[in-house]
């Protein structure tokens, strides 16, 4: 059966598929090798509880929220009342557990869902490679069994993992600089980062409230569209397609497309051919202020400012040590030095907002490689010129605050590559109607 919100909603309601025995499908899979490093908990019996009580329910007749029984992951820094959040952590592992549910799981279980466990993470999210050392790595399903496997892209690993092995039906990450995209790109599914003042951050653990932006990781793009409205306070809406015929799509040409892996160029080329042939208009763009500005990750930036600020008070050996060394590096950053840097920033987003506004949406390489192997991933030098890379092309979105969604575009048999559509800022649902008409066509199903 896919793994689809609607599809399994609807097999639910039908009596085709007990929340139980989705329940069961889900634990079954989490109990494979790969599931240990995807899940730092997982809620096996409270899962089975609730879902027999959505059975009771169902069979008495009894009214059911939409997605009664359907199943969800959480990433480990979202509260679920009465379990510790631990953001992948060890020095919080004795923290007290949380007495309310973060609100936008809090509007997820209202809805029916059923959470199935916390997924494993970069520690405090501060990544893109996804790797652990105090819960383990999780895989990409990309040649898992070769040499040790890949990375599953971070912060977000185990919660993309859970979606492509059938672990869950849909999952929540956060995106700082990458976090859904990259995981979701390297993992072969749908990740989206929305307009960062879209969903609220209540009952999240932070990284860069500057920046951090919660997302649904899925199996389509309705998926996405149904998770963002329920986040969002809705009810769980899709959009309608919008017509391709005519579609102004930029594709800022420049650094985003330096030192592409060969598959990733191919893959995103010929994505976007069949969007032309499909009546998008595409048009080739150099956006000269992010030429010389080039925004990531660097060790100087508003995140890590931000991120000390956090941890200043909890760092210790207990911390992974690379993690350790990219927060200590915003402790030297003056304040007089933090406040250019945001203004830097908004006077960066209204100049691009303004040589962008001719087109519907920007067309980007979702990440320029693909999910590096696991091996010989050591030392700070490797591990953050990697992570650098890794983000390089997610990292733009989160600094001109735009939403941004990543399709893949590869063969099923091939390594995967992710294909980003970049809207305007609160523009959100604009960007899911033309994701949902894009989506077949970027795919190459259509």
């Amino acid at each position: 059966m896919s793994y689809f919100i609607a599809e399994i909603a609807a097999a639910l309601a039908s009596g085709k598929l007990t929340a139980r025995q989705h329940v069961e499908d889900c634990l079954a899979a989490i109990n494979s090798d790969d599931g240990a490093a995807a899940f730092i908990s997982v809620n096996s019996e409270r899962a089975r509880r609730e879902a027999d009580q959505i059975d009771q329910a169902r069979a008495n007749g009894d009214g059911l929220p939409p997605f009664a029984g359907v199943t969800l992951s959480i990433k480990d820094l979202f509260d679920h009342a009465g379990e510790v959040t631990m953001a992948g952590s060890k020095i919080l592992a004795k923290a007290d557990p949380a007495t309310s549910d973060a609100l936008v799981v809090a509007r997820l279980r209202a809805l029916g869902f059923i959470i199935i466990g916390r997924t494993n993470m970069t520690e405090f999210a501060f990544s893109g490679l996804g790797m652990n050392p105090h819960y383990g790595n999780p895989r990409s399903p990309y040649e898992r069994d070769v040499d040790g496997g890949r990375i599953a892209g971070g912060s977000s690993s185990g919660s993309a993992v859970s979606i492509s092995d059938k672990m869950a039906v849909t999952t929540i990450g956060s995106d700082t600089g990458g976090s859904t995209r990259a995981p979701a790109a390297f993992c072969g599914i749908v990740g989206l980062k929305p307009t960062t003042s879209r969903m609220p951050l209540a009952g999240i653990f932070p990284l860069s409230p500057s920046f951090d932006a919660a997302g649904p990781m899925t199996n389509s793009v309705r998926c996405a569209a149904i998770m963002d409205d329920i986040m969002a306070g809705g009810s769980g809406r899709t959009e309608e397609p919008f017509p391709l015929k005519g579609l102004r799509i930029a594709v800022p040409r420049g650094y985003l497309f330096d030192d592409l892996d060969a598959k990733v160029a191919s893959d995103f080329e010929a994505a976007l051919a069949r969007l032309h042939d499909a009546g998008a208009i595409i048009c080739d763009i150099t956006i000269d202020i992010l030429e010389e500005l080039r925004p990531a990750n660097t060790p100087k930036s508003i995140v890590a400012a931000e991120a000390y600020h956090i941890h200043r008070h909890l760092l210790g050996p207990d911390y992974d040590p690379y993690i350790a060394l990219r927060i200590e590096a915003g402790q030297d950053i003056l304040a007089a030095d933090y406040l250019a840097l945001l203004a830097a920033r908004e006077q960066t987003t209204k100049a691009v907002q303004a040589i962008t506004r001719p087109y519907d949406v920007l067309a980007l390489p979702t990440t320029p490689i693909i999910p590096p192997k696991l091996a010989g991933l050591e030392g700070p030098d490797i591990l953050g010129k990697t992570s650098a890379m890794v983000l390089r092309n997610t990292a733009l979105s989160n600094y001109l605050d735009r939403p941004t969604i990543t399709i893949p575009c590869h063969a099923s048999d091939s390594a995967p590559v992710g294909f980003s559509l970049m809207g305007s800022r609160h523009h959100d649902r604009r960007l899911l109607a033309i994701a949902t008409s894009a989506e077949p066509i970027i795919r190459g199903n259509a």
